[in-house]
């Protein structure tokens, strides 16, 4: 396919897009807060018979896929003819599984000023898009993957209430809090080792569609600072081009195990085989931890295996679930509010997938997620129990690692430079007008991130 020119082809998709409306983010994509652009966009390669410029009368629909719906469905409830939704459907079965489209997610059509299809628009994720347009033989359909400008930078917070707020007061998707948080879940416990002070760093590359809310943004080294303890992390795509993330000796982040099973608010009852039961008011033993959260808040596996029971015990755990795991390891999720959707005994389920939802169910105080674990049917401390690490790289796999570590590196002094150069013209200027920076920069001082 031959490229277009570089002026016609941002003409061509700015007119597309800006008549079709920005379509909604994929599931997959973490939407980030709306900031200043940090790169230019390259415009997608076009295809060669797209749309002329829109012209006086030209228009665009938006229809979303409903739960139940097929293309066919939402095809026919924007008011295409059968012949429109037959040829359509013939041309994207050619690069699109149909079975595919979720609800929630928007198609875009474009029409003439008669009503006429000229073509379709369907967002995949932040870089690609299912694109079906009309030519001399009707209708013809691709994926067509942006190709966008990134540009490296360094990102810093110190805990100042959470993390998330601390990115967000200096201007920052809050959400890379959550991303990093998800990267070092395995050995970090965000809601029980961090202190005020603690630093969050991470060296990114970042691009911008004008099309999609917000920048995208690509984590390829990160660094917690706990309490003076370094946590690092370091990009490292395996041969199939699968995501893995590796401390700088090699060793894995990744973990079998989460170090607990949602976002919660506190630990209101440790491990204990002599407890004070809140509702009986006698000492017995407490074999798990009480995890205190929102009725509703999810909870999530905390590692690959299989739903081994499923039931409600009035007087006890209430509606729980146990999950089956190798190595003749189980853990439980007491006192649900409900179970996510498919939760039956024998479904299998993935580390970090949801399976149920915090509640007060059986004997209860309040809501909370009491979570267990048994090894070969004794339980053991949640907080303590220590999951094995995946596998490292190998020592043929080592020298390579190395020198990517070596480039991200000198990447990461020379952004910490710029960085902390107009960290220094900011407090400059900053103090110059009568504003403490820090203050400005500090949400609260509470001490639960």
């Amino acid at each position: 396919m031959n490229r277009t020119s570089l002026p016609l082809q941002v003409l061509l998709v700015s007119l597309f897009i800006l008549g079709a409306c920005s379509p909604d983010e994929q599931a997959s994509v973490t939407t980030p807060v709306e900031t200043e652009p940090v790169a230019a966009v390259s415009p997608t390669t076009l295809p060669p018979l797209w749309p002329a410029p829109m012209e006086i009368g030209d228009r665009t629909l938006t229809e979303s896929f409903r739960r139940g719906d097929n293309l066919d469905l939402l095809l026919r409830r924007a008011g295409l003819a059968a012949s429109d939704r037959v040829a359509l459907a013939d041309a994207l079965t050619d690069v699109f599984d149909l079975g595919t489209f979720r609800a929630g997610r928007d198609l875009t059509i474009r029409l003439d000023s008669n009503d006429r299809v000229l073509g379709l628009l369907y967002p995949l994720d932040y870089l690609r898009d299912l694109c079906a347009w009309r030519d001399a033989d009707g209708f013809r359909a691709a994926i067509f993957t942006s190709d966008l400008n990134w540009e490296r930078r360094l990102v810093r917070a110190e805990l100042y209430g959470s993390f998330y707020e601390s990115l967000m007061a200096q201007g920052e998707d809050g959400n890379l809090a959550t991303r990093i948080a998800d990267l070092f879940a395995g050995e970090v416990d965000f809601f029980l080792d961090l202190r005020p002070g603690d630093r969050m760093e991470m060296l990114l590359d970042s691009a911008l569609r004008p099309d999609r809310k917000g920048p995208r943004d690509r984590v390829f080294a990160a660094r917690l600072i706990i309490s003076g303890e370094i946590h690092d992390a370091f990009f490292y795509p395996a041969a199939d081009g699968t995501r893995h993330y590796y401390h700088r000796d090699g060793s894995s982040l990744e973990r079998r195990f989460l170090k607990a099973p949602l976002n919660y608010s506190r630990v209101s009852s440790n491990f204990s085989r002599n407890r004070l039961h809140p509702v009986l008011k006698i000492h017995r033993p407490h074999n798990g931890v009480d995890y205190a959260a929102p009725t509703g808040t999810p909870v999530r596996a905390t590692a690959d295996g299989t739903i081994s029971r499923r039931t409600y015990q009035r007087n006890g755990g209430g509606r729980y679930l146990s999950v089956r795991h190798p190595g003749g390891i189980q853990t439980t999720y007491m006192h649900l509010s409900r179970y996510a959707g498919g939760m039956v005994i024998g479904k299998r389920v993935s580390k970090g997938q949801v399976i149920g939802y915090v509640g007060s169910t059986g004997l209860s105080s309040g809501p909370h997620l009491d979570y267990r674990i048994q090894i070969n049917g004794t339980y053991v401390n949640p907080r303590t129990f220590q999951s094995d690490s995946a596998d490292p790289l190998t020592e043929e796999q080592l020298p390579a690692f190395n020198e990517v570590v070596a480039d991200l590196d000198r990447s990461w002094l020379e952004q910490q430079r710029q960085l902390n150069e107009e960290e220094r013209i900011n407090t400059t200027l900053t103090r110059n007008q009568g504003e403490d920076p820090l203050e400005r920069n500090a949400p609260n001082t509470r001490s639960n991130p």
